[in-house]
């Protein structure tokens, strides 16, 4: 079924065209206009599918990062929270898929906004190859859709016979579309912090 640049394939379709209510079972998949697919067991979707409950969801995102959910809930095509949900941009093992990632968050619960482009996480877990190694309450990133947003970036870790532990925490800062910059200090056991950074700027003539 198409409706509103929407294709929802699946086993078994049941569409009340009065109330507009679809519902959908057995190896379903929901493409969405912005490029997204969602798989699921069971999907009621209305108004134009842009209402709805999914159960034992599987999303893959624009840049082939996954999650996962044991039911969502869809608002005016805009927002899904998830409940039981678990994020990772890692590709799974290809000799044993049901081996944990490098690394996942998981969550008790998850707001995708599509329309601020940013992914919440509720009482949240990051595991590093299935081991939890930090708890928050609260984590937000921004979703795929985005090309440049200030804020931090991914942490390094290391060790050097100098410095010893190292922790890098990048920050990202678009001052404009043609001008960031990226500052990193790095936190050293050894000698304290050690400052460091890039500025980028695009001029007519070069970069």
């Amino acid at each position: 079924i198409v409706q509103a640049g929407r294709v929802l394939m699946a086993d078994t379709v049941t569409y009340n065209q009065r109330d507009d209510l679809m519902t959908a079972t057995g190896d379903i998949t929901l493409l969405e206009p912005t490029g997204e697919v969602a798989f699921a067991d069971y999907i009621q979707l209305s108004d134009q599918m842009k209402e709805g409950v999914l159960r034992d969801l599987r999303l893959l995102l624009t840049d082939k990062s996954r999650m996962a959910a044991a039911s969502a809930r869809r608002t005016g095509g805009k927002r899904t929270e998830m409940d039981r949900a678990v994020y990772s941009p890692c590709n799974l093992c290809i000799d044993d898929p049901k081996r944990a990632p490098l690394w996942q968050i998981k969550a008790m619960r998850v707001v995708h906004d599509q329309e601020a482009q940013d992914i919440a996480y509720y009482d949240a877990w990051m595991e590093v190859f299935g081991v939890p190694v930090l708890y928050t309450p609260y984590f937000q990133h921004p979703d795929p859709t985005v090309d440049r947003r200030s804020g931090f970036l991914a942490p390094k870790y290391g060790t050097s016979s100098s410095l010893g532990l190292e922790l890098t925490t990048p920050y990202y800062w678009n001052i404009a579309p043609h001008r960031d910059a990226t500052f990193e200090p790095r936190f050293t056991s050894e000698e304290g912090v050690v400052l460091g950074g890039e500025y980028r700027e695009r001029m007519a003539s070069g970069s």
